[in-house]
């Protein structure tokens, strides 16, 4: 077929007098070359990554390990009816807790032999990392919320671990106490000594060991279980804090799981106050990847999920919804308590997932209904031991769920593919009228030099988007800054590594490409224009509903205009962050600006000062010196949106 499309262009082209219908086949037609092109890539496939998305806490690990046979039975100490018992339980092969228990994004994959390595932090930045642990150890006593100290859980436990630091509860005269180390070398030897002591400690420049294979000592889910812990809390002198692990996992290993079935599975770092961060972008628009977004069965679509998902699906030319999967992590019997189901699972299931899609459309979101998943990892065990529960079930049971549930995200792979296919045909069968077709009548190219001079009349956007709307972007941002890293020592470890923070997947330069495209459809950029997009639509419809002929030839245009527009948005977007990384620049100590940011760390405040409010007044500040961002994005939103229009115009031969 691409081959016809090539010569049917080549001898339109080839015509001595190339008019507008001329001009506006060989444009449909260099549309269809060009979408089977990506057709075809995404055709050729072989095997998917699976990305887990979900705010911290809400079960994605344990979801992993059960669906992908990385469990095992170990024995455990488990306080059962107020003793101490010894029982078998069946245990994850990756940490798993209520949260903040796994420090990066974790990277599965079946292979020959099982093995594990990371990608670590620089010695820079453990450094960094180990300092802000000790102001942390020496802000301990403070009351005062806006000026307290936080870092992660995750963090705090691989920094005690690398700096010797643990905290221990030993039991004194019968209870059970705390004994911080750290604290009370912080209490003996003052800030800038306990610095040093933890520096010590950590033997930063010899932790450059960034692989470990299985020893044959014990069992391979032993092996997995104890070294994946090792490596997740950083107890391997040799290793370095993670930023990636990709664990290996041999077929033994593997015997009865579907993970070679896909490239990988992709445990990515836990959601918290920014859900749209730079590193679930490369998931989120790889074609190769499956992205299922994770959420609690009664919150489902939890507000996070919700707010990632609508900013990506306001994307209309990108079909992210083919690869979209919700899923739900239904606890025991949530599906039974539902109302109106009489008890009966599958059915609270049904009215769950209708009421979630539900929900989509409020949001003006495509969403699949088949998309929507549910997976209860612990469904077949018992209450008061992690263990399957015999007396019901079997492991054929346990089997079959995982079972459904893996064939349920091939038929998404499935579905996708025969949508494309669908696809095709519909090329050809336009592709077949084009060429069969007659020549365009007198009331259609009216109809089209009529359209022509109203797209005409949509190039300058300033004519339909005042100039003060823009005024807002700085202070959208700031206020996004303010409370999304609530924290001051957030703040103070963003400024120290001048705009980024990696420990939490920080980046300040996308975080204004995002506020300035707009998080949904009713914010900045894409609430600015939709007016001016509707307008657009609409003459691009009008021309397909009122002209028989141009059914055929417009709708690869109107293909076309969302693909522009999405690029349009993100265009300016980048342009944004672009701009916002040069002025904020040098990225260094060099920078008066950073110093100065670092600086208010410690700084004697005036009456009615803070430090928040003195960072964010020097940010807004410095965002506003010489072209303020504000104007730098009206700037680049007419200039980008002249461009969109010069693109639909050149489908018809104009300029």
């Amino acid at each position: 077929m691409k081959q016809d499309l090539r010569k049917e262009i080549k001898k339109i082209s080839s015509n001595s007098k190339i008019n507008i219908p001329n001009h506006i086949c060989i444009n449909n037609l260099k549309s269809k070359l060009e979408r089977l092109d990506e057709i075809e890539k995404i055709l050729s496939i072989e095997k998917y990554k699976i990305a887990f998305i979900g705010t911290i806490g809400q079960g994605k690990t344990t979801a992993i390990c059960h669906l992908f046979n990385l469990i095992s039975d170990f024995n455990v100490s488990k306080t059962i009816a107020n003793k101490s018992r010894n029982v078998i339980e069946t245990k994850e092969l990756l940490s798993t807790g209520a949260g903040r228990t796994t420090i990066c994004e974790v990277i599965l994959k079946a292979a020959e032999k099982t093995y594990i390595e990371i990608e670590p932090y620089t010695v820079d930045e453990m450094e960094n990392l180990i300092f802000e642990f000790c102001d942390y150890i020496a802000d301990k006593d403070n009351t005062q919320a806006d000026k307290k100290i936080i870092i992660s859980t995750e963090i705090e436990r691989a920094i005690r671990n690398i700096t010797e630091m643990k905290l221990r509860y030993p039991t004194i005269n019968n209870e059970i106490t705390k004994v911080d180390l750290a604290k009370e070398e912080f209490d003996k030897l003052g800030l800038e000594k306990f610095k040093k002591l933890a520096l010590n400690n950590a033997n930063l420049e010899y932790r450059n060991n960034n692989k470990i294979e299985f020893d044959n000592r014990k069992t391979e889910q032993e092996w997995i279980k104890n070294t994946f812990a090792a490596i997740n809390n950083v107890e391997l002198k040799e290793f370095a804090i993670p930023r990636k692990v990709y664990l290996y996992v041999s077929h033994d290993v593997l015997s009865g799981s579907n993970l070679s079935q896909f490239d990988s599975i992709v445990d990515t770092k836990g959601l918290d106050e920014n859900p749209i961060r730079k590193d679930l972008q490369k998931y989120i628009e790889n074609q190769d990847t499956i992205c299922l977004f994770v959420t609690p069965f009664n919150a489902a679509p939890e507000a996070n999920i919700s707010k990632l998902i609508s900013y990506h699906l306001t994307s209309k030319s990108k079909d992210f919804h083919h690869r979209f999967v919700t899923l739900v992590l239904p606890h025991k019997n949530e599906p039974e308590r539902v109302n109106g189901c009489d008890g009966d699972r599958d059915i609270g299931i049904k009215i769950r997932k209708e009421e979630i899609q539900a929900t989509f459309k409020r949001l003006n979101l495509d969403f699949f209904l088949e998309n929507i998943l549910f997976y209860d990892a612990l469904r077949y065990y018992r209450d008061d031991i992690v263990k399957l529960n015999t007396d019901i079930y079997n492991e054929e049971d346990v089997q079959a769920d995982k079972n459904d549930f893996l064939n349920a995200v091939a038929s998404v792979v499935k579905r996708r593919q025969n949508i494309l296919l669908d696809e095709i045909k519909n090329i050809q069968e336009s592709f077949t009228k084009i060429k069969n077709g007659d020549a365009l009548t007198g009331s259609e190219i009216k109809a089209i030099e009529n359209a022509i001079h109203n797209i005409k009349d949509l190039r300058y956007l300033n004519k339909r988007v005042p100039s003060f709307v823009y005024k807002d972007f700085i202070d959208k941002y700031i206020e996004y800054y303010r409370t999304v890293y609530r924290a001051w020592n957030t703040k103070h470890a963003i400024h120290r590594n001048f705009g980024y923070y990696d420990p939490r997947n920080i980046d300040i330069y996308y975080d204004m490409r995002i506020i300035a495209e707009g998080r949904n459809e009713d914010e900045m950029l894409k609430k600015f224009t939709k007016q001016a997009k509707q307008e657009l639509e609409n003459i691009l419809n009008e021309l397909t509903s009122a002209n028989e002929s141009l059914k055929t030839l417009i709708p690869e245009l109107v293909m076309q205009f969302n693909s522009f527009y999405d690029n349009f948005i993100s265009e300016v977007g980048v342009k944004i962050q672009d701009e916002a990384i040069r002025k904020l620049s040098p990225q260094s100590e060099d920078s008066e600006f950073w110093t100065a940011l670092i600086k208010e760390k410690g700084k004697v405040q005036l009456p009615g000062e803070t430090y928040t409010g003195n960072v964010c007044q020097t940010l807004k500040h410095e965002l506003e010196t010489e072209q303020s961002l504000n104007i730098f994005l009206e700037i680049k939103a007419g200039q980008y949106w002249a461009e969109l229009i010069t693109k639909i115009l050149s489908f018809f031969g104009e300029k």
